[in-house]
């Protein structure tokens, strides 16, 4: 057995200053040795993990192994009979975390199923009442104007655009059925803020559990999970929308705000492993560990391998679970400390830089590579002067940071999943890396690159209806006869950056014309407009660069 005595006599040190009668209380992590004789069994999941994640396990051909199984129930009760009580527990890693002073955390060495005890740091004392009720929702009666106008994402179009969200959407394809867990530090307002009447009233937003104070309230103690939340889940059209608005969203509370310790850690995998059991298809933490408090405990850069620290370990098993994991890089790459943090490090997380809005790399953004060498960050996501909701009524604000980074790319995500709901994480990854502009040349700042979901759309097999010619290609998206107008996605390389575009009947003849913005190997929308009048029957729709016209698709309207 391995017993670390240092913590324990700093703890015992700090216990001798305070009065007997009141010992001072610390966390500690406590490492068991087994599962044996255990109640649960891997033949019998859906004791412990939900049918809807037991379906996607099985849609990826993953198995359920020892890993998923809860820890013995007796270990646990053992420890509270011995005196300490229960923080929480980690069945991935078969780790329990307890709350007691430094003598009954030294006695539980005794017990013959305790292989480790490390020291985590003070016990924080609670500061919200607990299982606090949400306030009450009043929608709005009219949604703001954009001054200007911004389309329809309204103040968010640019960081949307930037990965190629818009045509997602126009696709039809806006999050839904997608399930999102969110882990943060609070998430203060969400249950009053206009911004989230959408998934609020449609039955999309789930409180969770707070993992810091053992509670079911999580509407409380940061502003910084709203600001995380709203560039996924907004959605006040023509103000302010969100990446993925139609995706379902449940807030995990599991930074404590009071404080800077590895407790946080066990706190993520906690998270991560009830996101995993309910099912949750993509995990966003907007969280990372290199300093505590007690600097004794900090990380050094040697230890971003992916497999030592705490919560690198449980992130790296989460990942193997059939859900993307997304986590911010950290914001230190302009300071002493360049690298990403914990568990951005872990093998199979998606670590999140931030980029400016021109799409060059944000200084602040945290580099790689990891300790044993891997690429790292992994992709890239606007994160300098994100918009975000505000702290009341539909105010709005300017955010910097791969806390922005990440969620940006999770909305995104959570809606290209939505047009393919029957792929797997890994093959919906495996799109959005094809897709990202490093992909052949990945670096230590950047990553893969930032990736666009439009591209990935179209590798994903997304509305490749009508002919290729000359590298030319569409996805007829719809044609609306009550607004008079066609919409296309288009794609390809045809030379020209502003080609006409013509509107022919069966017979070749031009009915309407028009120009459009055209950016090779990128998807381009098109919309043809002020056809109330036109006939039903069949058109094609024909672009010309001053050669010979291509034609792009044939409809019916």
């Amino acid at each position: 057995m391995y017993f670390n005595l240092l913590p324990f006599l700093v703890a015992l040190f700090i216990s001798s200053l305070l009065p007997a009668q009141q010992p001072a209380l610390f966390k500690w992590w406590v490492e068991f040795s087994d599962k044996n004789d255990s109640p649960y069994c891997t033949c019998r999941p859906a004791e412990f993990l939900s049918a809807r994640a037991l379906e996607r396990r099985a849609r990826a051909g993953i198995g359920i192994l020892e890993n998923d199984l809860p820890v013995n129930p007796r270990y646990v009760r053992a420890l509270t009979e011995a005196g300490v009580l229960l923080h929480n527990t980690s069945r991935w890693l078969n780790t329990a975390t307890v709350i007691a002073d430094s003598a009954a955390a030294a006695a539980l060495m005794r017990l013959p199923f305790v292989r480790n005890i490390r020291y985590l740091g003070p016990d924080i004392p609670v500061r919200n009442p607990p299982d606090r009720p949400p306030k009450q929702r009043v929608p709005l009666e009219t949604i703001p104007t954009v001054e200007g106008g911004q389309g329809g994402f309204g103040y968010a179009g640019l960081q949307n655009s930037l990965l190629g969200v818009p045509l997602v959407h126009a696709a039809g394809y806006r999050g839904a059925g997608i399930w999102v867990a969110v882990m943060d530090g609070g998430f203060t307002n969400v249950d009053t803020l206009p911004f989230f009447d959408s998934i609020a009233l449609n039955g999309r937003l789930h409180q969770g559990w707070d993992f810091v104070e053992r509670d079911g309230a999580v509407f409380e103690s940061a502003q910084h999970g709203t600001s995380v939340l709203s560039v996924m889940a907004a959605d006040l059209p023509g103000y302010f929308v969100g990446a993925a608005p139609e995706a379902t969203y449940f807030l995990i509370k599991t930074e404590d705000t009071g404080g800077e310790f590895p407790v946080e850690e066990t706190n993520w995998i906690a998270g991560a492993e009830w996101a995993d059991s309910i099912g949750a298809d993509i995990i966003n933490a907007s969280l990372g560990y290199t300093v505590f408090n007690d600097t004794t405990l900090s990380h050094t850069s040697a230890v971003l391998d992916g497999r030592t620290a705490i919560g690198s370990r449980g992130a790296a098993i989460a990942a193997t679970k059939g859900m993307i994991v997304c986590n911010s890089a950290g914001n230190s790459g302009d300071e002493p400390w360049t690298y990403l943090g914990v568990p951005a490090d872990a093998p199979g997380v998606i670590a999140v830089g931030a980029v400016r809005p021109d799409g060059s790399r944000a200084p602040f953004s945290s580099q790689g590579p990891t300790a044993d060498g891997r690429i790292k960050p992994d992709l890239m996501a606007p994160g300098e002067t994100v918009v975000v909701a505000g702290d009341s009524g539909t105010d709005l604000g300017l955010s910097n940071g791969t806390s922005l980074a990440s969620p940006m790319l999770v909305g995104a995500l959570a809606a290209l999943w939505s047009a393919f709901p029957e792929k797997t994480a890994a093959e919906i990854l495996d799109a959005v890396f094809v897709s990202a502009d490093q992909m052949l040349a990945p670096d230590t700042l950047r990553g893969y690159g930032m990736p666009d979901m439009a591209r990935a759309w179209l590798t994903l097999g997304g509305y490749l209806h009508g002919d290729v010619l000359n590298n030319a290609r569409t996805g007829f998206f719809a044609a609306d006869r009550d607004a008079g107008t066609l919409s296309f996605l288009l794609f390809g390389n045809i030379g020209a950056a502003l080609p006409e575009v013509e509107l022919r009947d069966l017979f070749g003849q031009k009915m309407q014309t028009g120009t459009t913005l055209w950016r090779n190997h990128t998807v381009t929308s098109l919309a043809i407009k002020g056809l109330h009048d036109l006939a039903p029957g069949y058109y094609q729709v024909v672009v010309r660069t001053g050669g010979e016209p291509v034609r792009l698709a044939g409809l019916m309207w």
